[in-house]
């Protein structure tokens, strides 16, 4: 029930977004050299980035090697649903104060998992660390500790993830698809979707 509840926000979700497309000049930002990795980071979709799934995009990257990349789109559509309803989908009581998760599209693979981006303070035995201040945690890993007491500062829901295989995104940014720009909590964590991605362009660099 739960992959099919994740599943159908997805579908939801990438219907909307592809219908919002539109075109725009290719502008500059500062030109720095390809080198290395960058786990931690944002990728930030140029103007008339050729691919709808990705138009307008914020993808922090939670993982970059010489095997490839994963990716959370930060400013996909998202949608208000009960914690109580996730609590149940995955066969766990409750606490009285669940209140609500703002569950947002990561991405179009995986549309039956979940994860949560949170601050790096909170720890459980299934996070992983990205980069200096975030953190990745299992849905249902949240949920059970969220029914003791424990919850991150800040954290976002997020149902699928964006891929790459092994030198494809570094090939896509060299053409000129993506920019990058430091990781900033607002544009991670904030409710204004509308104009991350104008801002995340304010910041960004760009990779040759």
């Amino acid at each position: 029930m739960k992959r099919i509840l994740l599943a159908a926000m997805v579908v939801l979700f990438f219907t909307m977004s592809v219908s919002a497309q539109e075109q725009d000049k290719n502008p500059e930002g500062a030109l720095l050299p390809l080198l290395g990795y960058h786990e931690g980071k944002l990728l930030v979709a140029r103007p008339g980035m050729p691919d709808p799934v990705f138009w307008r995009s914020v993808v922090l990257l939670v993982e970059h090697s010489e095997k490839g990349a994963i990716g959370l789109m930060v400013n996909g559509l998202s949608r208000e649903v009960p914690l109580s309803t996730l609590f149940r989908d995955f066969g766990l009581r409750a606490p009285r104060d669940a209140g609500e998760a703002d569950i947002r599209y990561g991405g179009p693979l995986s549309p039956g998992s979940g994860l949560v981006l949170h601050t790096r303070e909170y720890k459980l035995d299934e996070t992983h660390d990205v980069g200096e201040n975030l953190a990745l945690s299992p849905i249902g890993a949240v949920l059970r500790a969220i029914a003791r007491g424990r919850r991150p500062m800040k954290s976002v829901f997020l149902v699928g993830h964006a891929g790459w295989r092994a030198g494809q995104l570094e090939s896509e940014m060299r053409r000129g698809d993506w920019y990058m720009a430091p990781a900033d909590s607002d544009i991670l964590f904030g409710d204004d979707r509308e104009s991350k991605w104008s801002r995340a362009m304010e910041r960004r660099f760009r990779v040759m």
